[in-house]
């Protein structure tokens, strides 16, 4: 009886009962009323400042909407419950659950319709203005807010003039005319203008004027001799110290190395332009990891992007907790233009130990708790290394049903050991040294994992792999791994599973105890994080046996010999390509369409019959094809209605996806989707079991699965959460319905789907 005595008496709190006299509370925003304008991508990106500027989340916001409530504020409820009680636990309930009201006068709608007009302001509309007006409700102590914005003129560039600039400073701006932020006929906008004096900046810092800041120059701006128009002038201060008016150069270069943040260095060794000092008798990390990060170097020019990429790289290693680049002039006279760099370097605890607990929502339709322990140790070998050995056990259960309405059922728990090491280096043979964008890095592994679905089988993995990744450019990304061996082996079969097996040749196949000797390489390309309209392709080429293979035919062999053995046991021989590409279009400030397409193709030969049962394609689940669980459809018009051979043979050696998605922001921070998801996975040849699982390109099209649907995503900021409701339209196999509509019953062929982050 408390509970609900507690919530009566909660709900029955008037939520005005607290506002001062001569005030209101703030119930939220009507709609922003823009007068006429002609859009523009400028001016959606104005109007999103101007609704930023005057946004304010009321009591209850839903989502954190400025428009939109709940109707339980239950945090202002408990605060008009609890704020004057002398109790301690009311107060405790009231600092943890309790929300003050928001009241007009902390809104201040003049101040903020006079921040949204400066913006106006600084977004080329000199002549806008932002009014609002207070909307009184039935209850006097409510209101809310009404804003009215009229944009007027939109001022533009006429002319841009560099005024009083040093000669070699003026010659660097007309080498780079091409690269200017502000050409006429842009919009007269104050992000343009500090665009441009930073890049002046960057470009003279660049170029050796160390002390240079974008501040030294500043604008005059004539909007009268033009109607609508902005005669500019970027003009150099005149008072500036000599200092900044020359090229500086890199002298000496100090490298403290502490692994404490008070400790002093105590010991020291020289090398030409380079001292390092540390405590011991040896540095704690090899010096030439620091310097193969740091780009400065002595009798060179300064370069301000040397500089960044050198912090970056050195603070991106995670071996340091604090990096710090002081320039100190080698002397104070008017003729010096030398800068000793001393460069402390702080290291970071040299041990993480970590508890991770998370719940699994994969997109195959298993779900599930899981725990990983594990310890870090940087600096593992003194060159930077990175050593992380963990354990880690889950438990899985499976979601979703087929069309038919079978279900697998496949519980299953897993449990293993992972050792890996990081090199911030390329370790290789005949490797030149190369600049790359980012620092590139070596990858060993080795894992050991044992996999058990009660009442079918307990299956034992054993990898190692061998992977190096580098950058060249801020756009393609290659991962490159010469070699990774995985062993697959069914230690215990129960007499269900081996039914299963018995039934169907090609699983028992595919789920053989087997060798995957691998190489792998892939190229990813991802357009510049500026871009409005991005683009990300991913194509991984993977290769099994052929080394093996060209070895057993050098010992006499046939190239398609079958039952050729590693280490006793067969081994894998494929050739595979897969291809994922991504397209973003922003048709508007708050809405974009997204197009996805994801292909592979498995080829098996040689040593091979069909492809290790890990390495196949499937279709289905949260980032595939929303409207059907994991591995229910496919390959090909393939189906079965046992529900203990679902899930297990419903893979193939080719695939095709494509999905396409509308995606808009309803309000705050809530956004709003709706898809089109197509695909099936086929056989490459005819295993003789599974009828109509091959490829065969006249009945490609039909045999591609449809499914449609609508989401929701709340963002919040750091993670999405997503839940999508797939439809299903179209099956590729017959269910006795005829027509493209040909789901038997509407709820088998939906699915839900609740997940982290979009699905591509």
């Amino acid at each position: 009886m408390v509970f609900p005595a507690m919530l009566l008496l909660l709900v029955s709190c008037s939520t005005t009962r607290n506002i001062p006299e001569g005030d209101q509370l703030f119930i939220g925003l009507e709609k922003i009323q823009y007068g006429e304008h002609e859009e523009s991508d400028h001016l959606n990106t104005t109007k999103e400042e101007v609704e930023a500027a005057l946004a304010t989340a009321p009591n209850g916001a839903l989502f954190g909407s400025p428009y939109y409530r709940t109707p339980f504020p239950y945090g202002l409820w408990i605060w008009n419950a609890f704020s004057g009680s002398k109790n301690k636990i009311a107060q405790w309930i009231n600092r943890t659950f309790g929300k003050a009201p928001v009241l007009m006068r902390q809104v201040n709608p003049q101040l903020r319709a006079s921040v949204a007009q400066s913006v106006l302001h600084n977004h080329g509309f000199l002549n806008g203005t932002v009014t609002y007006k207070t909307i009184r409700q039935k209850n006097p102590k409510k209101a809310k807010i009404g804003y009215t914005v009229d944009f007027g003129r939109l001022f533009t560039v006429d002319t841009l003039e560099y005024v009083d600039f040093p000669q070699t400073a003026d010659s660097l701006i007309n080498l780079t005319a091409g690269d200017t932020k502000i050409k006429p006929g842009v919009p007269f906008d104050a992000s343009a203008l500090d665009a441009e004096r930073n890049r002046l900046a960057q470009l003279f810092r660049n170029n050796g004027y160390y002390y240079y800041q974008p501040n030294f120059a500043s604008y005059l701006a004539d909007t009268s001799a033009v109607p609508g128009k902005a005669k500019l002038r970027l003009q150099m201060a005149g008072n500036l110290p000599q200092a900044t008016k020359h090229k500086w150069y890199i002298g000496r270069i100090n490298i403290d190395i502490r692994r404490q943040f008070m400790e002093q260095p105590t010991d020291s060794f020289s090398h030409r332009y380079f001292t390092v000092r540390f405590n011991g008798k040896r540095p704690p990390i090899r010096p030439r990891i620091i310097l193969a990060d740091l780009k400065l170097r002595p009798r060179q020019q300064y370069s301000y992007d040397k500089h960044t990429e050198s912090a970056n790289k050195i603070n991106g290693s995670g071996l340091f907790s604090s990096v710090e680049f002081n320039f100190t002039p080698r002397d104070t006279t008017g003729a010096c233009d030398t800068l000793d760099l001393n460069l402390s370097c702080t290291f970071n605890k040299p041990y993480d130990f970590y508890v991770e607990t998370n719940y699994k929502n994969k997109i195959n339709g298993r779900h599930g708790p899981e725990l990983v322990v594990g310890l870090v140790k940087r600096n593992a070998f003194r060159g930077g290394e990175k050593l992380d050995v963990n354990l880690h056990g889950s438990y899985e259960w499976e979601q979703g049903r087929n069309v038919n309405g079978t279900s697998g059922k496949m519980n299953s728990y897993e449990y293993g050991l992972d050792a890996s090491i990081e090199f911030p280096r390329l370790i290789a043979p005949f490797v030149k040294r190369r600049r790359f964008f980012t620092t590139p890095s070596t990858y060993a592994r080795l894992a050991m994992n044992v996999l058990n679905r009660p009442n079918y089988f307990k299956m034992q993995t054993f990898s190692a792999e061998w992977t190096y990744t580098w950058q060249r450019s801020d756009c393609w990304r290659h991962e490159y791994s010469p070699l990774t061996l995985q062993y697959q082996k069914l230690s215990h079969t129960t007499m269900k599973f081996d039914s299963i097996l018995y039934a169907n040749p090609y699983l028992q196949t595919s789920m053989q105890d087997v060798f995957i000797p691998k190489m792998r390489y892939t190229l990813t390309y991802s357009s510049v994080s500026r871009s409005r309209n991005p683009l990300v392709w991913e194509t991984t080429l993977t290769e099994s046996g052929n080394i093996l293979s060209l070895g057993y035919m050098a010992a006499g062999n046939k190239w398609d010999e079958n039952g050729k053995q590693m280490f006793n046991n067969p081994y894998a021989q494929f050739v595979k390509l897969e291809t994922d590409l991504s397209k973003t279009w922003t048709l508007s400030h708050k809405a974009q369409l997204v197009a996805h397409a994801n292909a592979g193709v498995i080829y098996t030969y040689g040593n091979s019959v069909s492809a290790p049962y890990s390495e196949q394609f499937y279709v289905g689940g949260a980032n595939s094809i929303r409207a059907f669980a994991v591995r229910s459809i496919g390959p090909g018009s393939y189906t079965t209605d046992v529900s203990r051979l679902s899930y297990l043979d419903q893979t193939g050696d080719i695939k095709l996806q494509l999905n396409l998605e509308y995606r808009i922001n309803l309000f705050g921070d809530l956004y709003g989707a709706t898809f089109v998801d197509a695909g099936n996975v086929w056989a490459m040849r005819d295993d003789g079991y599974r009828r109509g699982a091959q490829f065969k390109l006249k009945n490609a099209l039909k045999e591609m699965a449809l499914g449609t649907g609508i989401g929701i995503r709340y963002d919040l900021e750091f993670l999405v959460l997503r839940l999508d409701w797939g439809i299903g339209l179209h099956v590729p196999y017959e269910t006795g319905k005829r027509g493209f509509y040909n789901i038997p019953r509407f709820k088998d062929g939906q699915a839900i789907h609740l997940a982290v982050g979009y699905p591509f």
